[in-house]
């Protein structure tokens, strides 16, 4: 299934909309190819909603209205599945004549759209608004696109689960696996080749073994365990079909010098972690310890010396 969920952040003035968008487009959580918009640009989509807002004298008031479309990390789809979601969520009649930025996360466990939208519309001028109805629709809406893609649904009457696992218990009781499945995860969006690859997950500790010869990749982990990738979940993301295509994508959408800065913000990232957490059992899972607490963008973030703009966390 996916999850609907606004987020109420501070959402009234033009500081706070730019940020809001530079978050959903951080090159940390996303790739170029999964961001994209609607009636704009992703490039130039701040520009073009202060323009709408001028050209029609609308600019007091909310700004932007910012969502989340959460899938289950048990979901058997791609980032670009996700993103295809996404895009057609964006079809939905609520969304008429608003401009909207979006893309797809691929930082966390469970792949996840985030979504701006601008508060006035292009054509009429009106603000944005969703009644109960309205967005019972849309949920409905985001269902029945998850129905034809084959992914998991939850019956709205009983609140009961279909084709629910329990990926994110056993992968607790297996941290080293979820922290390897997190760096190739990360790796694989950071590469254009199988040799910057293999580069990328070395200068996080771990040895690749990618042989022609070989149906599987094995991979061994800084504390010397080995993985094969059909191991990782789901396996078809990372097949080595899934993965050549993944770098095929990258070399098509980002220069190499987009996707190194990505993975130096990686690399300072883990550096920057407070002393607290490199001095017990969590410095051996450093990934694991940004992504379960949240605590990439804030490091990065606080790097420059500003925190993130939020009066919650976002996903």
């Amino acid at each position: 299934m996916a999850v609907i969920e606004f987020i109420n952040a501070s959402n009234n003035t033009y500081k706070g909309m730019k940020r809001a968008i530079e978050y959903i487009k951080n090159p940390v959580k996303t790739a170029p190819h999964l961001v994209g918009g609607k009636d704009c640009s992703p490039d130039t989509a701040f520009n073009e909603f202060v323009m709408t807002k001028q050209s029609f004298k609308k600019e007091t008031g909310r700004q932007f209205i910012h969502f989340v479309q959460s899938f289950s990390p048990n979901d058997k789809a791609t980032p670009e599945i996700i993103n295809e979601i996404g895009r057609k969520l964006l079809e939905h009649e609520a969304f008429k004549y608003f401009q909207v930025v979006y893309s797809t996360h691929i930082d966390k466990e469970h792949l996840h759209n985030h979504f701006i939208i601008n508060s006035v519309s292009f054509t009429t001028g009106r603000k944005w608004q969703l009644s109960k109805e309205e967005l019972e629709s849309l949920k409905e809406y985001s269902d029945q696109l998850c129905k034809d893609y084959g992914l998991i649904i939850v019956d709205r009457a009983n609140g009961k689960r279909k084709d629910r696992g329990e990926y994110r218990a056993k992968e607790k009781q297996q941290s080293w696996k979820y922290e390897l499945y997190l760096a190739v995860k990360e790796c694989k969006w950071c590469s254009r080749s199988k040799e910057e690859f293999i580069g990328n997950m070395e200068k996080l500790g771990y040895k690749v073994d990618w042989s022609d010869e070989r149906k599987y990749i094995t991979f061994t982990t800084p504390s010397d365990r080995k993985c094969r990738n059909r191991k990782l979940y789901p396996p078809e993301q990372f097949t080595k079909e899934a993965l050549l295509k993944a770098f095929e994508l990258n070399q098509q959408q980002a220069t190499k010098k987009q996707l190194q800065s990505r993975m130096e913000l990686l690399l300072s990232a883990i550096q920057m972690l407070p002393s607290e957490d490199k001095n017990n059992n969590q410095g051996n899972y450093p990934l694991t310890t940004l992504e379960g607490e949240a605590r990439k963008e804030r490091v990065i973030e606080e790097a420059k010396g500003r925190g993130l703009d939020w009066e919650r966390d976002s996903k």
